[in-house]
């Protein structure tokens, strides 16, 4: 374990919106959930309801009752002449569940617009985003959204270049923030939120495991929110560990070398840059007979769904990815039908804390 130093080298974005405390308008994904139905059986009930039963048009007109949904009134002249408005979502990784949240919230705005979404998977790979992007311009899209690894300004250029327009999703690229929307997680707050959590719940020996080559953005923004506490903290240890990846293995075997550490240098609060790691963290500390969360708290930074490879119900720090897609779908069709008077922003989402068992409950 190593002990970090401040990094001020930091994406700065030029106008950021959104709090802890703002409160998004209540859309088809909130029926849907409420209701216990898809999307597109909330759509179908909304636009062609016979091909819904009964028993499920009870429920969700239930669920709009109950939350005061309103539908905003379709906007078809809003595209001009073109009958089926189609956008791409360039997504770098299916398999986290956060971006298929964001497909979510994009598809509702969608589904308001009367429009359609192509949604492909980068694979979290430069050259096949790079392929993508260049397959959905062929294509003449009306826009793209774009979550990437990646800074990826020669994509944006790209499309920028054939007339598209294109939002990021989860990603900030300094380089190009005058000519391009964004909307992210506050990383930073994420981590943070994560490390009162622990103080908060008498944890005193604090570690923040990442894999350290990882060049993903939203990473090395949860370390640096873990640094800046660590700067100001003088009476909590802090300390950094290179994970050496960020997968369930990695988790596992960075989880029996804590265990194998005597009990007074043991961190008894780890938070894990990515949910995968924290399940295999939780899996071995469990397997060498420490209990959690008396012995060891920890917390992962994603919100990911890992029912299936985590041994308990994981306390996580959960990205607003229904939020995420909704408002970048939101800032590409305001590009769309009014690119002269369109300003480009970038909007922090905040995260929110989900406490289940794998950390100790706040003291009262």
């Amino acid at each position: 374990m190593s002990d970090n130093n401040h990094d001020e080298n930091r994406p700065v974005a030029r106008k950021a919106k959104g709090d802890a405390g703002e409160k998004h308008r209540i859309g088809i994904s909130d029926v849907a959930k409420l209701s216990g139905v898809s999307i597109g059986t909330v759509s179908n009930y909304l636009n062609y309801p016979d091909r819904v039963s009964d028993k499920l048009k009870f429920k969700i007109q239930e669920a709009i009752e109950s939350l005061g949904y309103i539908r905003m009134p379709r906007q078809h002249s809003n595209f001009g002449t073109v009958p089926y408005p189609i956008i791409g979502f360039v997504i770098t990784d299916v398999e986290n569940s956060v971006f298929i949240s964001a497909l979510e919230g994009v598809q509702e705005v969608c589904d308001e617009e009367d429009m359609q979404v192509i949604a492909v998977n980068a694979m979290s790979d430069k050259e096949r985003q790079t392929s993508l992007v260049r397959m959905l311009c062929q294509m003449r899209l009306q826009g793209i959204l774009l979550s990437s690894v990646f800074d990826s300004q020669d994509d944006i250029a790209f499309a920028r270049a054939a007339g598209i327009p294109v939002v990021m999703i989860d990603h900030l690229n300094p380089a190009i923030a005058d000519n391009s929307c964004s909307i992210l997680k506050n990383d930073e707050a994420a981590c943070q939120l994560a490390v009162h959590e622990l103080i908060g719940t008498g944890c005193k020996r604090l570690v923040f495991a990442y894999h350290a080559a990882d060049v993903f953005q939203p990473i090395h923004n949860r370390l640096l929110g873990f640094e800046d506490i660590a700067s100001k903290d003088g009476e909590i240890s802090f300390q950094s560990v290179d994970s050496a990846g960020n997968s369930f293995e990695d988790g596992l075997e960075l989880g029996n070398s804590i265990a194998a550490m005597p009990p007074e240098q043991r961190p008894d609060g780890m938070i894990a840059a990515t949910d995968t790691l924290a399940a295999g963290l939780l899996s071995a500390l469990q397997h060498n007979d420490l209990r959690i969360p008396q012995d060891v708290s920890v917390i992962g930074l994603e919100g990911d769904t890992m029912d299936s490879i985590s041994p308990m119900p994981m306390t996580v720090v959960e990205s607003p990815g229904v939020e995420m897609g909704r408002q970048a779908m939101q800032q590409l069709v305001d590009e769309i039908t009014n690119p002269k008077g369109h300003i480009h922003t970038t909007q922090l989402l905040m995260p929110r804390l989900v406490r289940r068992s794998s950390t100790r409950k706040p003291a009262i």
